[in-house]
């Protein structure tokens, strides 16, 4: 199961580490753990050497040392996979779905374990596109959730600025078709040569990336179809300029 969890955060982290270093930190430190048993008898000297020297040396063994904070992460990721595989396994026991075999139910943990992991990384890479975002025009202004698009490369033939899109539902909220100027952009997409976009201008774009805020002068919003982009988790894309 140690395997299992420190391959587990190594891909998760992006550690970049060989399996082959994993496994034989994890096998060193299995060996430990089975003298550990044979010599110490009483549980909450075994309890303590196990999983603050013995664990800890395999976590070293397997990442190295990069720093305090970087070390900190590996360790507290690594325990909450093994609490994750260990729960697992417990429900496997006690479900009664897998026939009692080592091996087998072992094989469904690490499977079961790996589907989460992968879920989770791919929630993370997600995370990592999308971020908050304001739009500003006169005294107006909305506050949407905004997925960094590299593959956005549409600009506005008339003014040359770079088009991001936003939802049809978010658009109607803020934009005024008797008030605001919306003119039809061309564009081409996968299925559709000679599409028309809605876009309009406003007055600012404000990006914010963790504690810094990116602004942005005038700016053109198209107006996505409906359906789009509704549903999804954020309501606009970013131009692949604003990146």
């Amino acid at each position: 199961m140690d395997f299992v969890a420190v391959t587990g955060v190594n891909c998760f982290l992006k550690r970049g580490r060989r399996y082959r270093v994993l496994f034989l930190a994890s096998l060193v430190s299995a060996a430990a753990g089975l003298l550990l048993v044979l010599a110490v008898r009483q549980i909450l000297l075994y309890w303590l050497i196990s999983h603050f020297l013995l664990n800890t040396g395999m976590i070293f063994l397997c990442f190295g040392w990069h720093g305090r904070r970087e070390f900190l992460e590996n360790w507290a990721a690594t325990y909450l996979v093994i609490v994750l595989l260990g729960g697992i396994q417990e429900w496997i026991q006690e479900s009664g779905l897998i026939p009692p075999d080592f091996f087998l139910q072992m094989f469904f943990v690490s499977l079961t374990g790996y589907g989460i992991l992968l879920y989770l990384m791919q929630r993370k890479e997600m995370g990592n596109h999308i971020c908050q975002v304001r739009i500003e025009k006169g005294t107006k202004a909305l506050c949407v959730r905004a997925y960094r698009d590299s593959g956005n490369r549409l600009r506005d033939p008339y003014t040359g600025r770079g088009v991001s899109i936003l939802s049809r539902t978010k658009a109607e909220l803020f934009f005024d078709p008797q008030k605001d100027r919306i003119r039809y952009v061309p564009y081409r997409s996968l299925g559709e040569t000679n599409g028309l976009l809605l876009v309009a201008d406003v007055d600012a774009l404000v990006l914010t990336d963790g504690k810094r805020e990116l602004r942005y002068g005038k700016t053109a919003i198209g107006i996505a179809d409906e359906g789009l982009l509704e549903g999804k988790e954020y309501d606009l894309i970013l131009h692949a300029s604003m990146l």
